[in-house]
């Protein structure tokens, strides 16, 4: 993989207010259908926050301007921390008997977060990219 160039700060300026918003809402909806199917969930919800705009949307910024294999090949390089600290700490909170476990077994169920995760930047910059279409030129 070639060296990852930082962007232009001042080109994401004018979209740092919607990546913001995208961020919290993906994690919201991630963190509320990671309880609902019972697989893995934030302990607090003020987590999503924290976790979505101080890690995941900076990865997402990033790697905005890569290949979209590029971007989940870093989403996921970036995932291994987010995830393992997370686990660790207790602040990540994995479901008792979750489908991932069931199918990989305990020990692989932290490597499948983070293959599910890294591609979430990915996902936001799509949406982004959607609801602000880059400019002409």
């Amino acid at each position: 993989m070639p060296p990852m160039p930082l962007p232009n700060l001042r080109r994401s300026l004018p979209d740092l207010p919607v990546y913001l918003a995208v961020s919290l809402a993906f994690g919201l909806c991630m963190n509320s259908l990671g309880y609902l199917l019972c697989i893995a969930h934030f302990k607090h919800w003020w987590q999503v926050a924290t976790c979505y705009w101080g890690w995941v949307m900076p990865v997402a910024l990033l790697v905005r301007h890569r290949p979209g294999w590029d971007q989940v090949a870093w989403g996921v390089t970036a995932m291994v921390p987010l995830e393992l600290v997370g686990f660790a700490l207790g602040t990540s909170l994995p479901c008792p008997g979750n489908v991932l476990e069931a199918a990989l077994g305990p020990l692989n169920f932290s490597l499948a977060m983070v293959a599910i995760g890294g591609s979430i930047p990915r996902l936001i910059n799509a949406i982004v990219g959607t609801l602000r279409p880059a400019p002409a030129g």
